[in-house]
């Protein structure tokens, strides 16, 4: 596709030190899609989760924290799982979601086979990313679950440090007869911020969220059914939810105890097909006025719409870039929108702008 470059550089001081993280940035639009490598049973989990405070055992600014290194190439061990976004009426029994704005399918892909494991419903609102509920096949239980209550589970802005809380219940069948009923707690903190490297994709500055997850299951109002587990994950902006791991712990299956089917699972991503090297600007191009200005703990910039000057067509989509040093090629892409606006976060640095259009 042709593109047409309009560029802008602004330079911005920002006095107080940001690493948030906007739940805008997670991947929702239809035919966005991610890959990671995926394992079970991963001896090196311990190892992947180690970090250390900083000395004075508080939260760790932005650049000073740990480096959690996840660039290792495919293991020998590890399939392919490849996340999808979808419409919700394309996945598994989405209509019974018919709040949700879009789905994540989730495709294990091996060498002998591909396998869709799962779909999960997700709304982009002003609290968050609003939950719905999942579908998960090949499962003892009916794998439907419709959250009652849908709820938050990652907010609007998330910053080192923050802790929030999150509770549902549902109704599911064993066995197609069995009446079963579940109850959910969650409580999620922001435990540490650092340096994190992704296999092909580079280093990104991360927000880990370290999760501890109560499931009780109800059988027949008896019960019947309980684990805790430990879920991490690391947010970085414009990609959104990139390493997972869960470390599982034993179930207490009508009072016996049983042990998981896996210890624990990792997934890393290595690939995101929202997520480009920025391109490499043309000889001509037209520059544009972009304002910007510190608003409400955020970096905002606006820009009138790009027209092109030798047919008149107006950009339909902009991408914005960054930097921090001029001269210098390695611009780094914070994200696409059809917006003439885009809002980022403050740094103590100074940082440069520019915004690509697209017809």
């Amino acid at each position: 596709m042709k593109k047409l470059l309009c560029l802008c550089c602004g330079m911005v001081f920002c006095l107080n030190v940001s690493a948030d993280f906007y739940a805008t940035n997670l991947p929702s639009q239809i035919g966005e899609y991610n890959c990671s490598y995926f394992s079970t049973n991963n001896v090196n989990v311990p190892a992947m989760l180690a970090f250390t405070t900083n000395a004075g055992g508080g939260l760790t600014p932005p650049g000073t924290g740990p480096t959690w290194d996840f660039s290792q190439l495919q293991q020998t061990q590890e399939a392919v799982l490849r996340t999808d976004i979808i419409a919700p009426s394309n996945g598994m029994d989405g209509r019974d979601f018919p709040d949700a704005t879009y789905a994540e399918q989730y495709t294990a892909e091996t060498v002998t086979s591909t396998n869709q494991t799962g779909w999960q419903y997700y709304s982009i609102t002003y609290q968050g990313r609003l939950y719905y509920g999942l579908y998960t096949p090949n499962t003892m239980a009916d794998g439907l679950a419709v959250f009652e209550p849908s709820n938050v589970d990652i907010p609007a802005t998330v910053t080192n440090g923050q802790t929030w809380n999150r509770s549902t219940s549902w109704n599911t069948t064993i066995l197609g007869y069995y009446e079963i009923y579940y109850e959910f707690s969650d409580t999620a903190t922001v435990d540490g911020q650092g340096t994190l490297i992704l296999p092909n994709l580079g280093s990104f500055q991360a927000l880990r969220v370290h999760e501890i997850q109560n499931l009780t299951g109800l059988l027949s109002g008896s019960p019947y059914e309980a684990e805790t587990n430990q879920y991490y994950y690391w947010l970085v902006q414009n990609l959104g939810v990139t390493v997972q791991i869960t470390v599982a712990g034993d179930i207490n299956l009508d009072g016996e105890t049983v042990p998981p089917l896996f210890t624990n699972s990792v997934e890393r991503m290595y690939y995101a097909n929202y997520y480009t090297n920025p391109p490499s600007p043309p000889h001509n191009f037209v520059p544009v006025n972009l304002f910007i200005q510190s608003q409400n703990g955020a970096v905002a910039l606006n820009w009138i719409p790009f027209t092109n000057s030798l047919d008149d067509s107006v950009c339909t989509s902009y991408q914005v870039q960054a930097i921090d040093s001029l001269p210098c090629t390695n611009w780094q892409v914070l994200g696409l929108t059809s917006n003439t606006n885009w809002l980022d976060t403050l740094t103590s640095t100074q940082r440069f702008y520019r915004v690509v259009g697209f017809p």
